[in-house]
C-alpha cells in the first residue's frame, strides 16, 4: 500500500479519545441488535461496539485484530444475506451513530458518515442546502453498504447511481503486518489508492475494510448548488395506483407488465421529461387484495404530470383494467417522504428471502404467464411480490468498467422477494421464491445471465444460491452475475487492501 493518505477527513477528530460504548448480552439492547432486518438470522457476538466516529472504529478494529477476533462490521442492517454473523463473529461494530451529515472542505461537496440512514440524509441535504443525491426509497438503509454497492433511488434515471457522485471515501483497513490504519482515497487517485476508491462504487460492503465517511461531490453537468451536488426540484408529482387482483385474468396481466417494459424500452435516455419518470411496480402475490405502482415525476421539468400520466395510462391501455389512483403535486420533501418504503407493518420482525435481475429487455409473454401463475398459486406469505423498478437514463451514460457497478445497459431492475413469521415455514417459502425465479429464467440456467436480455443480478440485494451449482445451473460463476468483467480488478484490489482477508463473508471477493 503506497501513498497513502491516512485519516484526512475523519468524522469527530475532537473526540478522538472519546470510547466505543460495548454493548453485552443481558443489555436491553442486545436483543434488538441481534436482529437486522431480516429476522431470518441472528447475530450473537461476544459484544456490538457502538464507535461515536472513525478513530473509535479503528480502535474497535485494532482491538479485534490483536486479539485474533473475528470481526464484522454494519451500519443500516439491511443486508438481505447473514453476512454479519455468520461465520459467527466475536464482535461487531455497529456504526449508526456515525450518523453526521456535514459540509465538505471549503464548503464543497458533503461528507456523510458510513451510519447514517437514507431518511436521515435526504432530509440534511435539502433542509440545509436544497440539495438531493439519488438514494433509495427505503429510509432505513444504512449509506455504509448502499453506497458500496453503487445505490439506485428513485431519481437515478435523472441523477445515475449513488457511487457516480462519490468523491472520497475514508476506510479502516488491515495491512499484511496485522496493522490498523484508517485511509482516504478519493476519485482524483491512482494506483492502488484509485482500486480503492473504485471498489466501493459498485464493489459490495464488507469486502476490503470498514467505510467509516463518505464524500459526494457531483458530475459538474449534474450540479445545481453551492455545495456541487444537484438540487432538489421544487416539486414532485406522485401516484400511489393500485389494480385489484378481480380486474385481472392471466392476459390481462401479461398486458400490464408488458407494457410497463415497453415504455422502459422506448424512454432509455437521459435528458427528458419522461427520464424524470421513475416507477416501482409491485406484483404482489393474490393473497393480497392489489398490485401497487407507485410513481413519481420532476415537476420542475414534467411541469404538468403529462410524461407521468402517459406512462400511467399507457400500462392499462387495450384492457379493462382501471387503477385506483390517489397522490398529486407535492413539495420535494414531502413527495419524498410520501413515496418512501418506510420500516413499518408486515415486514417487520418478519424473516425474509430476495433475489435480483437486471433487465436489457422485457421479460416474454410466457415469462410473465409463469410469473401470473406464481402469484395466483396457494402460498401463505405475509408478503410476496416481484418488484419492478425503473432503470436507464443516467445510469446508462457511463461505462460498464468506469465504476465497479458494471450493469450499465439496463432498462429495469427487479427484485424477487418473500416474507414471513413462522421458522417452521423457512423451506416453503425459500422453495416458492426459488421456483418462481428459477422457473421465470429456466432457459439460462435458472438465474439472469449476462446475455441478451438480462445482465445479472445486483449485489446489494445478495443471493447465495449464485453460488450453488443446483441453483446456478448457467455456467456463469456467481461473480461475474455480480460483477461481470469487473471481477478481476475487484480481486486485485482486494489482495492489496485486505491480503489477510480479515473482511469476508458468504460472498466476499475471493483473494
Amino acid at each position: 500500500m503506497s501513498g497513502i493518505a491516512v485519516g484526512e477527513y475523519g468524522s469527530g477528530l475532537d473526540a478522538v479519545s472519546e470510547k466505543p460504548e460495548k454493548i453485552l448480552p443481558g443489555d436491553a439492547r442486545y436483543g434488538e441488535l441481534s436482529h437486522s432486518d431480516n429476522h431470518r438470522f441472528e447475530v450473537t457476538p461476544d459484544a456490538f461496539i457502538l464507535p461515536l466516529n472513525s478513530y473509535g472504529v479503528v480502535s474497535a478494529l485494532r482491538e479485534a485484530i490483536d486479539d485474533r477476533s473475528e470481526v464484522a462490521c454494519r451500519s443500516g442492517g439491511h443486508c438481505g444475506q447473514d453476512f454479519v454473523g455468520s461465520p459467527r463473529r466475536n464482535t461487531i461494530l455497529d456504526l449508526h451513530r456515525l450518523n453526521f451529515v456535514a459540509a465538505g472542505a471549503g464548503n464543497s461537496g458533503v461528507r456523510i458518515g458510513a451510519g447514517a440512514t437514507v431518511g436521515e440524509v435526504q432530509k440534511e441535504l435539502f433542509r440545509r442546502w436544497g440539495a438531493a443525491l439519488p438514494l433509495g426509497a427505503c429510509s432505513a438503509v444504512g449509506m455504509g453498504g448502499l453506497v458500496a454497492g453503487g445505490g439506485y433511488g428513485p431519481l437515478s434515471r435523472q441523477l445515475g447511481l449513488v457511487a457516480d457522485h462519490l468523491n472520497a471515501v475514508e476506510v479502516a483497513v488491515v495491512d499484511s503486518s496485522r496493522h490498523v490504519q484508517l485511509v482516504t482515497a478519493r476519485a482524483s487517485d491512482d494506483g492502488e489508492l484509485g482500486d480503492l476508491f473504485w471498489a466501493h462504487t459498485g464493489g459490495g460492503g464488507g469486502n476490503f475494510g470498514f467505510a467509516t465517511a463518505y464524500e459526494f461531490r457531483s458530475p459538474k453537468h449534474l450540479t445545481g448548488t453551492d455545495i456541487e451536488l444537484p438540487r432538489a426540484c421544487t416539486a414532485l408529482n406522485v401516484q400511489k395506483v393500485i389494480y385489484p387482483w378481480t380486474m385481472l385474468n392471466e392476459d390481462s396481466f401479461v398486458s400490464l407488465v408488458q407494457q410497463f417494459f415497453a415504455w422502459h424500452e422506448q424512454h432509455q435516455v437521459g435528458g427528458t421529461p419522461e427520464a424524470s419518470v421513475f416507477a416501482t411496480f409491485f406484483l404482489h402475490h393474490n393473497s393480497s387484495p392489489f398490485l401497487q405502482l407507485m410513481v413519481q415525476s420532476d415537476a420542475d421539468i414534467d411541469v404538468d404530470g403529462s410524461a407521468l400520466a402517459a406512462f400511467v395510462d399507457g400500462l392499462t391501455a387495450g384492457t379493462a383494467i382501471n387503477g385506483i389512483s390517489r397522490g398529486g403535486r407535492m413539495t420535494w420533501l414531502t413527495g419524498t417522504r410520501y413515496m418512501s418504503q418506510a420500516d413499518c407493518g408486515d415486514v417487520m420482525g418478519a424473516r425474509s428471502a430476495s433475489k435480483s435481475a437486471y433487465h436489457r429487455k422485457a421479460l416474454t409473454d410466457t415469462q410473465i404467464s409463469v410469473v401470473y401463475r406464481h402469484l395466483t398459486n396457494q402460498h401463505p406469505g405475509t408478503a410476496s411480490y416481484l418488484m419492478l423498478n425503473s432503470y436507464g437514463g443516467e445510469i446508462n451514460r457511463r461505462g460498464s468498467s468506469e465504476t465497479a457497478s458494471t450493469q450499465r445497459d439496463s432498462i429495469v431492475k427487479s427484485s424477487w422477494f418473500t416474507a414471513w413469521s413462522d421458522p417452521a415455514d423457512d423451506y416453503l417459502q425459500v422453495d416458492w421464491l426459488r421456483d418462481l425465479y428459477e422457473s421465470v429464467f429456466a432457459s439460462t440456467g435458472g438465474v439472469p445471465i449476462f446475455g441478451d436480455t438480462t445482465a445479472g443480478c445486483y449485489i446489494n440485494y445478495p443471493d447465495i444460491d449464485m453460488r450453488d451449482p443446483a441453483r446456478n445451473r448457467s455456467g456463469q460463476p456467481w461473480h461475474r452475475l455480480y460483477y461481470g468483467e469487473n471481477y478481476a480488478r475487484l480481486q486485485r484490489t482486494k489482495r492489496t487492501w485486505d491480503p489477510l482477508n480479515i473482511f469476508h463473508h458468504k460472498m466476499s471477493i475471493e483473494p
